[in-house]
């Protein structure tokens, strides 16, 4: 039986919701999703679990007082961008760089190790995050989500609807809403193909995981026997609390 005492409380803040991962022995033992950043959502989760150490790692603005609350629960890291990582990195701007993008780079290399890797994350934007076989992360691609190219088109325009694309429409549209749908949906399943297909020809064997709220409708359309690991954010935050130097050499470029 694993002591509490040895299980850690990883909390990843994005833009539309809070997701929390119990881990213990670098193992995740439970996972959840809240719609905001609260404690009584983090108090719920834990059930009365007294967790060693919280990390976190947010694409938002912290909110300090949901910072304090989370020290007075138990030593608490704050994880950004710039984090100490155990990859090696290309990236010119660490600063600039967003801690999700980080955790998605390094979880992708854990589950994957001395292989080139794709993380690709589908949420608000997408992003694509490359790290080599010899664990350096090489940079990578953003992009609008689904729902960003949606609401861009209909906010830019003066008689276009919104639209929300279901998981498998029509390649050709047959009237407006349609169209746009297909726009979307296809647009977006190029896009992946494409790079996907780009990225695979520069690194031979090349691994891709899909994260993100769209990352099930992702892997659907790609039909490559790609799959969606839904707490791929959570599994690199919890790497970079330990800085794990299983999955190579912590080098700097």
């Amino acid at each position: 039986m694993i002591s509490q005492e040895s299980q850690d409380l990883v909390i990843d803040v994005g833009n539309s919701r809070m997701k929390l991962g119990l881990f213990a022995g670098g193992r995740l033992l439970a996972h959840t999703h809240a719609d905001r950043a609260e404690m009584s959502a983090v108090a719920g989760f834990l059930g009365g679990i007294q967790p060693a150490r919280i990390a976190i790692g947010s694409t938002a603005a912290h909110d300090d007082d949901f910072l304090r609350d989370l020290r007075s629960v138990a030593p608490l890291t704050v994880i950004t961008g710039d984090s100490p990582s155990p990859l090696g990195s290309l990236y010119t701007t660490r600063a600039t760089l967003g801690v999700d993008r980080l955790a998605n780079a390094v979880g992708a290399a854990r589950l994957h190790p001395g292989r080139p890797v794709l993380a690709i994350d589908l949420g608000t934007c997408i992003t694509y995050d490359l790290v080599d076989g010899q664990a350096v992360y090489r940079g990578g691609i953003i992009a609008p989500g689904l729902h960003m190219r949606a609401k861009a088109m209909h906010a830019f325009s003066a008689r276009l609807p919104l639209v929300d694309p279901p998981l498998d429409p029509p390649f050709l549209g047959t009237d407006t809403a349609s169209s746009l749908i297909a726009g979307v949906h296809h647009g977006v399943a190029m896009e992946l193909k494409g790079v996907i297909g780009q990225l695979g020809r520069q690194y031979p064997g090349l691994a891709v995981v899909l994260t993100g709220g769209d990352a099930p409708r992702a892997a659907r359309a790609l039909k490559s026997g790609i799959f969606a690991h839904p707490v791929l954010t959570l599994v690199g935050l919890h790497a970079l609390l330990h800085h794990d130097p299983d999955i190579g050499p912590a080098v700097r470029h």
